[in-house]
C-alpha cells in the first residue's frame, strides 16, 4: 500500500516517488523536518523544508483516506452488502467527498420517510413512478394501495415519491453531478431576523451574493465568524445559467427519463437534503482552504518577525512606558541578564530621564529600546532629544505579547522575585538584543501579526505555528551555553523537559565544552542527539567544528577532506570552495556531501540581517500632523490578504490596501511585503475621529 501511496503523492506534488519514500522512511524514523532538509539533502534530492512538509501531510490524508475506505470496505462485508461493482467504486474514489457519497445509502441512520414508505409497501409503486409513467396513471395505480396505514391516494403518492426522493439523495453519481454543479454556483450570507442592531459590524454581508470562485479568504472568516456568532445565514445555490435544468438533469442521470413526476421528486430532493447536506460540505470546504490561508499569512508574518534583524550581544537600556506609573526602565547586560531597575516618571517631569545616563556609561549602553504601547512615541523623543549627541541606537519596538509573557510561569520561573512590569521592560530590551530568543517565550497569538486567528481550528493554528517557530529556531541556530531552555525546546529533537535537563546540567558544569558532551544529560539519547546536535552551537569548545552547522556525524568525513586537500580544518572552513564534490565523492565517497559544502560555507554565521534603525520623520509626533499627500517613511507592520499596516512613526498604524501596493496586479501580497520591510508611503485619506489613515505605495514619490 505504502507504494500506491508514494506514487499518489509523486503525482499530486510532482516529485519523485523515490524522494517521497525517502521523506517518509526518514519521517518513521523519527527524523525531524529541520533535520531532513539540512542533514539528508542527498537522501531526499535537495529537497527543501516546505516540500518535505507538504509530502507528510499529503501522504497522512491519503493514508487517512485509505483507512476510512478500508473501514468502509470491512463494515459492508460484514454486512453482507458488498457487491463486486460497490466495491470496484469504493476502490475507485480519488476524495473522501467521493467515498462518504458511495457509503451514505448504507450508513447506518435512523428510520427515514422512505424506509416508512417501504415498510407500507410502497416500492413497486415507486418503480412505476421512476419508470416515468404519467402522473393520471400513477394516481389510477395507486389506488391499490390504499389501506389501513396508507388512508388515500394521495398519500400512497407521497409515500411513494418518498423512495424516490430518498434514492435522490442516495446517489452518490447525482450528489457528484451536484456538488460539481454548486461549486460553480454562488456564495450567499443574509442577516438573520432580529440580528439588525446587535450583527451591525456585518452589515456588509447582511445581503451579499458572491461566486463561489471569487471569494477572497478574509471574507470567508468574517462570514464564518457572523455565522458562529448567530447574526448570519450562509447558503449555497447554483447558478441562474445551470439552475435552470439540474432537476431534469439529475433524472435523466439516475432514471434516464425526465418526467414530471420524476422532475417534481428531483425538485424535493435538492430542497429537503442534497442541496443542503452539499452546501455545508462546499462552506465547511470553503473555511477549511480560508483557514489555510489565514495560517499561511499568520506564519509568514510570524516568521519574519523572529527573523527580523537582532541588535547583537550589547547592553541595552529596556523602557515600559506608562504614565500613572510612570516608565519602567531596566539594563541588561550583553548576554540580556538582569542588572538593574528603575521608575521614570516623565509625564511629570521630564528631568527624570536623567536617571538613565549614569548607567550608560557604567554599563556601556549601545541601544535603548522602549515598547510602542501608550505613552510611547513620546518616550521615544524624550530619550531621542537627550541623546541626541551619542551614538546610542535608540528604537520603538512592538510591545504586543510583553504583558503576557510578564504575567505568565515562564517569566516567574526566570524571575521570581521581580514584579511584573519590570518583567515587561526586561521582555521589551530583550526582543530588541535578539528577538527570536525572547518572542519564542510568548504565544505567538499574542503577537498580533495574525489574521482571523480566533477562528482558525486552534490545533490546526497551533501546529503550523509551532512548526514555524521551530523552522525560525533551528534556521538559526542557538548557543547551547548561553540559551533559555524556552529557545532550546524548539531545537529539532528536544522538548521542553530535555531543554531544562540542558540547562540544569549547564549549571552544574558552567560550560559545555563540546557536542559529544550532550550525550551525557539526562534525557538526551542517541535519537535526541542526533535530531539536535547539528542546530547547537558551541563557541570557543574544543572542536572547531561545533561553531559551524556542520552535522557531528559528518566531523569524520570534514577531516578526510581537509587531509586530502593537506589542510588543516581551520582552514577548510575558512576555503570550502576548494572542495570539487565530483572528485570527493568518486575518491572518498562520502555520503551528505551537499549538506558538509553547504554548511562549511555558511560558517555557523547567523542568517539573519544586521540591525539597521529605521529613520521616521520627526516633525510628526499623531495622526494632527497629518496632511493628505504627505510622504513618509514606514515599516511593514502587519501582513493581511487584503493589504498591509505601516508603521509611520505615531501610534496609529496606516493601511496599505492591496490595490495601492503596485502599479501592476498583485494577487499575493506576501510576495511583494514582508514584515519588517522599509517602504516609502503617501497619505491618501485620513479619518482623524476613527483613527484611520489610508497609504499608498504606488502613489509615493
Amino acid at each position: 500500500m505504502s507504494k500506491i501511496l508514494y506514487n499518489e503523492v509523486s503525482k499530486l506534488l510532482e516529485v519523485e516517488s523515490g524522494q517521497v519514500e525517502s521523506v517518509m522512511m526518514l519521517t518513521n524514523e523519527g527524523c525531524t523536518i529541520p533535520f531532513i532538509s539540512r542533514y539528508r539533502k542527498e537522501a531526499t534530492g535537495q529537497l527543501d523544508e516546505v516540500k518535505i512538509d507538504e509530502i507528510i501531510k499529503t501522504f497522512k490524508q491519503l493514508e487517512e483516506l485509505e483507512k476510512r475506505r478500508s473501514y468502509i470496505i470491512s463494515f459492508l462485508k460484514k454486512e453482507n452488502k458488498l457487491t463486486a461493482i460497490l466495491k470496484k467504486n469504493l476502490t475507485k474514489a480519488n476524495s473522501l467527498n467521493e467515498l462518504e457519497d458511495i457509503y451514505l445509502p448504507f450508513k447506518p441512520r435512523k428510520k427515514t420517510l422512505a424506509d416508512k414508505a417501504v415498510e407500507f409497501g410502497l416500492t413497486p409503486l415507486a418503480e412505476k413512478i421512476k419508470n416515468g409513467i404519467s402522473e393520471q396513471e400513477i394516481s389510477k395505480l395507486a389506488k391499490s394501495f390504499v389501506n389501513d396505514e396508507v388512508e388515500d391516494v394521495d398519500s400512497a403518492i407521497t409515500h411513494a415519491m418518498n423512495i424516490v426522493i430518498q434514492e435522490y439523495s442516495d446517489s452518490a453519481d447525482v450528489r457528484k453531478f451536484v456538488r460539481e454543479n454548486l461549486k460553480k454556483g454562488n456564495f450567499s450570507s443574509g442577516v438573520k431576523r432580529g440580528k439588525k442592531e446587535i450583527g451591525s459590524k456585518y452589515k456588509d454581508y447582511f445581503e451579499f451574493t458572491e461566486p463561489l470562485d471569487k471569494m477572497a479568504s478574509h471574507r470567508v472568516m468574517a462570514i464564518v465568524r457572523g455565522s458562529n456568532e448567530g447574526i448570519l445565514n450562509l447558503s449555497v445555490f447554483p447558478s441562474e445559467k445551470s439552475s435552470a435544468n439540474i432537476s431534469k438533469n439529475i433524472a435523466k442521470l439516475l432514471y434516464k427519463k425526465d418526467s414530471s413526476m420524476l422532475v417534481k421528486a428531483a425538485d424535493e430532493s435538492l430542497d429537503r437534503y442534497i442541496n443542503k447536506s452539499i452546501g455545508n460540505d462546499i462552506i465547511k470546504n470553503l473555511k477549511g482552504i480560508a483557514e489555510l490561508d489565514s495560517v499561511a499569512i499568520f506564519s509568514k508574518n510570524l516568521e519574519k518577525i523572529l527573523l527580523s534583524a537582532p541588535f547583537g550581544e550589547k547592553a541595552v537600556i529596556g523602557i515600559d512606558p506608562g504614565i500613572r506609573t510612570g516608565c519602567k526602565a531596566v539594563v541588561l547586560n550583553e548576554n540580556g541578564e538582569y542588572v538593574e531597575f528603575t521608575t521614570l516618571y516623565l509625564h511629570s517631569n521630564v528631568n527624570d530621564l536623567k536617571k538613565i545616563i549614569p548607567w550608560i556609561d557604567k554599563y556601556n549602553i549601545k541601544g535603548i529600546s522602549i515598547g510602542d504601547g501608550t505613552f510611547g512615541r513620546e518616550t521615544f523623543k524624550m530619550v531621542s532629544e537627550l541623546l541626541d549627541n551619542r551614538d546610542i541606537a535608540i528604537v520603538l519596538v512592538d510591545e504586543d505579547g510583553a504583558s503576557v509573557y510578564s504575567a505568565s510561569e515562564a517569566a516567574r520561573d526566570e524571575f521570581p522575585k521581580l514584579d511584573v512590569v519590570v518583567r515587561g521592560a526586561i521582555s521589551i530590551g530583550r526582543r530588541f538584543q535578539d528577538p527570536l530568543a525572547e518572542l519564542v517565550k510568548i504565544d505567538p497569538k499574542s503577537l498580533g501579526v495574525g489574521q482571523y486567528q480566533h477562528d482558525i481550528t486552534p490545533n490546526l493554528l497551533k501546529e503550523n505555528l509551532t512548526k514555524t517557530v521551530e523552522w525560525a529556531v533551528n534556521s538559526v541556530g542557538v548557543n547551547v551555553n548561553t540559551a533559555s531552555y524556552h529557545l532550546l525546546s524548539f531545537i529539532s529533537g528536544l522538548d521542553l523537559k530535555k531543554a531544562k535537563e540542558i540547562v540544569n546540567y549547564r549549571k552544574s558544569v558552567r560550560r559545555i565544552k563540546k557536542s559529544s558532551e550532550i550525550k551525557k544529560i539526562k534525557g538526551i539519547g542517541e535519537k535526541a542527539y542526533q535530531q539536535s546536535s547539528g542546530f547547537l552551537r558551541i563557541y570557543n569548545g574544543e572542536q572547531i567544528l561545533d561553531e559551524s552547522g556542520v552535522h557531528p556525524e559528518s566531523y569524520k568525513d570534514v577531516i578526510k577532506i581537509s587531509d586530502y586537500y593537506n589542510v588543516s580544518v581551520e582552514e577548510l572552513i575558512e576555503n570550502p570552495s576548494i572542495i570539487e564534490k565530483n572528485v570527493i565523492k568518486l575518491k572518498l565517497k562520502i555520503l551528505e556531501l551537499d549538506s558538509i559544502v553547504d554548511e562549511l560555507k555558511l560558517k555557523g554565521l547567523d542568517p539573519r540581517k544586521e540591525f539597521h534603525a529605521v529613520e521616521f520623520d520627526n516633525t510628526i509626533s499623531n495622526i494632527d500632523d497629518l496632511t493628505l499627500g504627505m510622504n513618509l517613511n514606514g515599516v511593514v507592520d502587519n501582513v493581511l490578504a487584503f493589504g498591509a499596516f505601516i508603521d509611520i512613526g505615531i501610534k496609529d498604524k496606516g493601511l496599505v490596501h492591496i490595490s495601492e501596493v503596485s502599479n501592476t496586479f498583485v494577487k499575493d501580497i506576501n510576495e511583494v511585503l514582508s514584515i519588517g520591510d522599509e517602504v516609502v508611503v503617501k497619505i491618501i485619506s485620513i479619518d482623524k475621529d476613527r483613527g484611520r489613515i489610508s497609504l499608498s505605495i504606488k502613489q509615493a514619490i
